[in-house]
């Protein structure tokens, strides 16, 4: 026997002998992959990572994923393979490389990786801009079907985008959520509740939101916080709140700066205000804006929340715009607010279309606006339509009309409303009153939407 082949028996003995490489010493680990053992190749490349020593790690790390004279099992080597690709896409031990970071993930694929199948469905994701397109769909399909959970939550929302295929979108999040992904639970629980993808079942919902609830994962916590009362909803939402849920932050806020269930805290809520505002909630920016005294502090947040499309927010920057003296800006404000429906917006832009103030005047849009308000039950704006159609601006002259907008908006006392109707009164027949008079009772019944 040359030396060569007794060298070679005497290893095979030892590196038998040693049947888990967990338990060697350094030097024993060490050792064992220089004489070619892979799983102590394997262990070695994690050890020397964990110190951290990441050139050594991946330079031994190959060689287990490579195999060689004794080469680990191909599970070891698929995970070998797996963690050099992250490491070139991570740019440790070697410079970044997304190419081999690829080529080794599709190496472990081969050895049966469904985590490397997710990797490389992640990379065909983020190079088609963050879009799950059909050419990665194949890599998420492999790791789904290699019970990779995350791949199975990724495959089951891109069918749930599919109407046609909701109950593949069901059956992958309930694979996915078996396994303890806590977003598939979530899913799940809403497909059971609201019935997608197969009949409404209450029970299964509850329990699959609680199991997402038990992981934290916000939109659970928060469905568990609506189903609860007291003490309990309180804790729910607090926990949700932490897990960074912009909802339960803003109810935190609302009940801490209210004192409506719990013990006003008005420190508490302005906490609560900027951790939502700090993930981008407007709604947060805006109630912060009516927490400053200090004017510039005040502004600032209120000009974030307009700039967010949040309409209180745009109404009130017009309002500090127009006091300022600036009504081409003040009127571009109320236009984006008004055009989101808040009725105070629409009878301030109407009544600067009405007047022209900040750029020229437009009767038939502000007949239009003051109408939207007076829909609503804005008096101010009921009182102007009466002086729209009696003067015809914007609409033709309508006596009977004007007469009835004036009732609607002296219901509650006003004055003006009250003299002008009366003035109108002395100019008008008694049936002609009384046509109007039933025409504002038909009005107060409903919304005006057909009232012209």
């Amino acid at each position: 026997m040359t030396d060569r082949a007794l060298w070679l028996a005497l290893t095979s003995g030892l590196l038998a002998a040693c049947t888990s490489t967990t338990s060697l010493t350094d030097p024993e680990l060490a050792n064992a992959a220089q004489a070619g053992k892979g799983s102590a190749q394997y262990e070695l490349a994690n050890r020397l990572a964990a110190k951290p020593d990441y050139p050594e790690a991946m330079r031994w790390m190959k060689q287990a994923a490579d195999g060689g004279m004794f080469g680990a099992s191909q599970a070891t080597r698929a995970k070998a393979a797996l963690q050099v690709g992250q490491w070139y896409d991570a740019g440790l031990g070697e410079p970044k490389n997304p190419v081999l970071a690829n080529a080794w993930w599709r190496k472990a694929s081969r050895l049966g990786s469904g985590a490397a199948d997710y990797q490389l469905g992640l990379a065909c994701q983020a190079n088609h801009g963050g879009k799950v397109v059909a050419i990665c769909i194949d890599h998420f399909e492999s790791a789904a079907k290699r019970g990779e959970a995350n791949a199975q939550q990724v495959l089951a929302s891109w069918y749930a985008s599919k109407p046609e295929q909701a109950k593949e979108a069901t059956a992958w999040f309930a694979k996915a959520a078996a396994q303890g992904n806590r977003d598939a639970q979530y899913e799940l629980a809403r497909r059971y509740e609201l019935g997608e993808g197969g009949p409404k079942v209450p029970a299964e919902a509850e329990r699959w939101y609680a199991k997402a609830a038990a992981q934290k994962q916000p939109d659970a916590l928060l469905w568990m916080a609506r189903q609860s009362q007291g003490d309990e909803a309180i804790g729910y939402y607090q926990q949700a709140a932490h897990a960074d849920a912009v909802e339960a932050q803003l109810w935190l806020a609302r009940a801490y700066l209210s004192g409506e269930g719990m013990t006003r805290d008005e420190s508490m809520g302005r906490y609560w205000l900027e951790r939502a505002a700090t993930q981008g909630s407007h709604e947060a920016e805006y109630q912060l804006s009516l927490q400053q005294t200090e004017s510039q502090r005040r502004l600032h947040y209120l000009q974030l929340a307009a700039a967010g499309g949040v309409a209180r927010a745009q109404y009130g920057l017009a309002t500090w715009l127009q006091e300022q003296g600036d009504d081409p800006q003040a009127r571009q404000w109320l236009a984006k607010a008004a055009a989101q429906g808040l009725p105070e917006a629409q009878f301030a832009y109407g009544e600067m279309l009405r007047w022209g103030q900040g750029g020229k005047e437009n009767y038939a849009e502000a007949f239009r606006h003051y109408r939207l308000a007076a829909a609503t039950g804005n008096r101010m704006a009921q009182y102007r339509m009466g002086t729209m159609r009696e003067e015809g601006l914007g609409a033709p002259r309508n006596r009977l009309h004007a007469y009835a907008w004036y009732a609607l908006a002296a219901t509650e006392g006003m004055e003006e409303a009250q003299k002008a109707r009366e003035e109108l009164e002395g100019e008008m027949k008694s049936d002609e009153i009384k046509k109007a008079q039933q025409l504002a009772q038909h009005w107060f019944k409903r919304l005006p939407d057909d009232a012209s």
